[in-house]
């Protein structure tokens, strides 16, 4: 599909050779045309978004600006998801086996999240923003990261051992960029 905007077109531009080597290599010929790509300088928390229904690939803007190589690999994984729902039923778990195959005859790992290290390269404006809550419990100080407070969360080890498992939580800013 033809992009609307200058940023959608350098990544449908930078894209498009990868896209559809990886379709003809999944058995999905074809599918480079049926997706939109798009860029999104909404995305903050998330690198990027497969949309299989409405057969859109939406990308953070920002990875226009960083690395190829990750910017591919966001891509590729994105892509995944679009053929996966093209080749096996939309009950498929979204990052199970079949993904994960996918992934690899494309030469990447198969992992939901990407590591701290490979997203400190990415614009500092990519970084900023995100707020994160610690929930952690005051007697073992175990601690988990969300997006917004869990007050139901409770500490299963201290639980086990007969106490109320009660948990502090604090508003923290995210000390990584997104997808971590």
């Amino acid at each position: 599909m033809q992009p609307s905007k200058p940023r959608d077109r350098v990544l449908s531009e930078l894209a498009a050779p990868h896209l559809a080597r990886w379709a003809n290599l999944w058995g999905v010929p074809g599918l480079e045309r049926s997706l939109r790509l798009q860029s999104s300088t909404r995305m903050r928390t998330s690198l990027g978004r497969c949309m299989p229904a409405r057969r859109e690939i939406r990308i953070a803007d920002y990875l226009l600006d960083g690395p190829h190589g990750l910017l591919l690999e966001v891509v590729c994984h994105e892509a995944a998801h679009a053929a996966v729902h093209a080749l096996h039923e939309p009950e498929v778990r979204p990052h199970g086996r079949e993904w994960r195959a996918l992934m690899r005859a494309a030469g990447y790992e198969g992992r939901a999240r990407f590591p701290e290290a490979r997203l400190s390269v990415l614009p500092t404006r990519a970084q900023k923003g995100r707020i994160l809550w610690e929930h952690r419990c005051p007697i073992c100080q175990r601690s988990r990261r969300a997006g917004r407070p869990m007050r139901a969360w409770r500490c299963v080890p201290c639980r086990a051992e007969g106490l109320t498992g009660r948990i502090v939580i604090t508003r923290r800013a995210a000390t990584t960029g997104p997808g971590a």
